[in-house]
């Protein structure tokens, strides 16, 4: 059971995620990347549309395995914004997981609290009462 906490954290974390305007127009944004570099891609450098979505979704990720690499002019002018915007988008991204996630944990923490401070308040009413 303890193993699946971390993965109940990362859900509740995801489902908040997914609420925030800001997220939602993040992730369309990047969709709207990855359609805009592969039909680059498709056409500039003849690529495959599986290749050209695969080269966009790597390089945006800022993962670069260099199996693939734009060798036109034309390909490499277009890599330049297109790396730094994706590297600028991984850092929103980054940012508004992070807050999403010390939100949570802060929200978690004030339940815990409220949670201890009720059962301490029950514990004196009954000392109190004398039950």
């Amino acid at each position: 059971m303890m193993i699946l906490i971390p993965f109940l954290a990362l859900l509740k974390i995801s489902r908040r995620l997914t609420d925030a305007p800001e997220f939602r127009g993040l992730a369309a944004l990047e969709v709207a990347m990855i359609m805009v570099g592969a039909i680059f891609y498709h056409n500039v450098e003849q690529w495959s549309w599986l290749d050209s979505v695969y080269f966009c979704v790597v390089t945006l990720a800022t993962v670069g395995y260099g199996d693939f690499a734009p060798t036109t002019t034309w390909g490499r002018l277009f890599a330049i914004p297109y790396i730094i915007l994706g590297v600028a988008m991984l850092g929103v991204f980054i940012q508004i997981a992070g807050r999403t996630a010390l939100e949570e944990l802060q929200e978690h923490e004030q339940r815990r609290l409220l949670k201890e401070q009720a059962k301490r308040d029950t514990e004196a009413e009954k000392k109190k009462n004398g039950t």
